[in-house]
């Protein structure tokens, strides 16, 4: 090992930061599949390095190199799981680095001896590894990741292998299994944190709170549970989750009625996995304004929102429907304000929650709905579209809402008003038609503005 190699691993030894390491190392990339131990110390950088643009490049370099060695396919798969994690909600990748690492794990046990399969340090490594691996490809891959992580736990009932176990059975939304799994781990290691994060989440979608409770208390978490009712952590801040959605194709939408995608609303958290909706959707979505959702405990972002940093969490399942009446409105205001203002002629607890608004400026004949009748334009006036919901609780009959949102609109006349969903729910079909044209009217009256 010439060419000053030798001194570059040694400095890399030494070295107590991640960039030291990577300094002494690069110059010698082009020896990378040539020497073990080169390999063996770029793989663990590159694990500690799992955004780097050239990852995957390398660890196949060193996986085409040393096929059958356990302890560098061991520490490449490493870096490519690192590299593969995903929340929770997002869709598998059919090909990346966690196909890359399964299939590589599953070629080293192939040609390893029955010794080295048989260890719990070697095989027993490469079992687990490759069930990480099959569980980030989705459920599909399922049943193989529980038949791979129980070979690694025939070998050693590892507390980690435990946890990979339950978490393949939270992807499957298995709650039963995982918390299971997540119960024996923490047994195992009380001390690991993310073990009783597992456990209080799947006693939490269970029911149990008592075991979420003592999982919570377990890692210094303030949890109560009044008979019957779910955890409660007191003064807990307002997140937000992400639903998947399904465009509606209404104005100010912006997608296809059959576009998938995500939607953020916020939460009341009652416990650092579960909350209630406290926005609603604009899309159709599994979840709503006032349902009781569970989530997972790793966000899939944080970002600053009056000064405060809010976490931005993946649902895992809806643990209870809210009993909230939700219709999606349309409307054209003249001036900022009026929806507001005829929001407050509502009920107590109903409300017109605003997603958004869009300003054009047109003849106030288009305004009105004239867009398919010829006639001279009049002098452009402001006219404010705004979409959104109205939402009611479930106590509030649908005929007490009609008539107080009639009686609000007559008292806000500025306002041109669509929510042919609420008529429909009453089976009113003519006063749901006329909505229906009122919508279309207002759209159209958003595509001439969006044409001038």
């Amino acid at each position: 090992m010439g060419d000053g190699l030798e001194e570059a691993l040694a400095a890399a030894a030494a070295a107590t930061d991640l960039g030291s390491v990577w300094d002494a190392i690069q110059p010698y990339e082009a020896q990378l599949d040539v020497e073990p131990r080169l390999a063996g110390v770029w793989m663990e950088a590159l694990r500690a390095t799992s955004r780097r643009p050239t990852l995957i490049a390398e660890a196949e370099r060193v996986l085409e190199a040393w096929p059958g060695d356990a302890v560098l396919v061991g520490r490449a798969c490493a870096a490519l799981l690192n590299a593969a994690e995903r929340p929770i909600d997002e869709p598998p990748l059919e090909a990346g680095p966690a196909a890359i690492a399964a299939g590589a794990a599953a070629r080293c046990l192939g040609r390893l001896d029955d010794d080295a399969r048989l260890d719990p340090r070697v095989g027993g490594r490469l079992h687990a590894q490759r069930a990480h691996a099959l569980r980030l490809l989705g459920p599909l891959r399922a049943d193989e990741a529980l038949a791979a992580i129980d070979r690694a736990l025939a070998l050693e009932d590892r507390a980690q292998w435990r946890f990979e176990r339950g978490l393949v059975h939270k992807h499957r939304r298995d709650f039963e299994a995982m918390l299971e799994d997540s119960r024996r781990a923490l047994e195992a290691e009380p001390s690991r944190r993310p073990y009783a994060w597992n456990v209080a989440i799947a006693a939490t979608a269970l029911g149990r709170s008592e075991a979420a409770v003592a999982a919570w208390r377990a890692i210094g978490i303030e949890a109560t549970a009044a008979p019957g009712a779910l955890p409660l952590v007191e003064g807990m801040e307002p997140a937000r989750v992400r639903l998947p959605t399904r465009g509606t194709g209404h104005a100010g939408d912006g997608l296809p009625v059959k576009a998938a995608g995500f939607e953020i609303v916020w939460a009341q958290p009652l416990s650092p996995c579960h909350g209630v909706l406290r926005s609603p959707t604009q899309r159709d979505a599994v979840a709503d304004f006032g349902d009781v959702v569970l989530w997972d405990g790793a966000p899939v972002a944080v970002t600053e929102h009056e000064g405060r940093r809010v976490p931005c969490f993946p649902l895992l399942t809806v643990l209870k429907p809210g009993d909230e009446r939700r219709f999606r409105f349309l409307a054209m205001q003249q001036r900022p304000g009026q929806i507001d203002a005829l929001g407050e002629g509502l009920p107590d607890g109903a409300l017109l929650y605003a997603h958004g608004e869009r300003v054009e400026r047109l003849c106030p004949r288009c305004a009105a709905g004239d867009t398919m009748v010829r006639h001279e334009h009049l002098p452009p006036e402001e006219h404010r579209l705004v979409f959104g919901k109205l939402l009611a609780p479930g106590a509030l009959t649908l005929e007490a809402l009609a008539e107080a949102l009639e009686a609000a609109r007559r008292a806000n006349p500025g306002v041109l008003l669509a929510i042919p969903e609420l008529f429909e729910a009453l089976g009113d079909s003519r006063a749901a038609g006329k909505h229906h044209q009122r919508w279309g009217a207002i759209e159209r009256t958003a595509q001439a503005g969006g044409g001038r």
